[in-house]
């Protein structure tokens, strides 16, 4: 929680800001900026995307810099500007690819591109899985494709159920980051999972 004499702060900095003071913009700028940056890059992990968006935030508020309450401060009103312009950006990625879709004519019916698409997802993940070093590779498939407890990982392999557990939790975290960096499988694997 902030004590009052930030709060303070922040309301003349953005009652500056509202007054339309660009050193009061640059200063909200480089308070706000990484945060806004990160925030947006944990949602959609595309660095110049990110990097525009971010921009395109402070365009905004520099716009509507009059419409600001400098008692209120900016965290909720970044918080919003951004979400919604992440929500923007990812409906229309998922139109160029629906329209994509179906301006190329493809042949078969659609339960058979779902399993063509399965197949290709199910063959990507493992290509990704095989990259992985060789212990999390076979703590990971017998977590997943054994279908064995962290306990019963930890017995066969003679390790604890921590390493265990750590060691699934960062073949998730890699599977997670390679998958978002292709935004075709991602955007794949939120229609099959929206699907199901």
């Amino acid at each position: 929680m902030k004590s009052h004499s930030s709060i303070k702060i922040d309301a003349e900095l953005l009652s500056r800001l509202k007054q339309g003071d660009e050193g009061a913009f640059d200063s909200v700028y480089r308070r706000y900026g990484s945060w806004v940056y990160n925030f947006i890059h944990s949602l959609l992990f595309d660095k110049q995307l990110t990097e525009d968006l971010t921009q395109t935030v402070f365009l905004k508020i520099w716009e509507k810099r009059q419409t600001i309450d400098p008692e209120l401060g900016l965290d909720a009103y970044l918080f919003a500007i951004s979400r919604n312009l992440v929500y923007k950006e990812t409906e229309n990625r998922m139109q160029f690819i629906y329209q994509s879709d179906t301006s190329d004519n493809l042949i078969g019916d659609s339960r058979m591109e779902e399993n063509i698409d399965a197949d290709s997802l199910r063959s990507y993940i493992n290509d990704l899985i095989d990259e992985l070093p060789p212990a999390r590779k076979q703590i990971f498939k017998l977590s997943r494709y054994n279908h064995l407890s962290n306990k019963e990982i930890a017995s066969r392999l003679n390790i604890s159920e921590k390493t265990v557990e750590n060691q699934i939790t960062r073949a998730l975290h890699y599977l997670k980051q390679k998958l978002a960096e292709d935004s075709h499988f991602v955007l794949l694997l939120f229609l099959l999972v929206k699907g199901c």
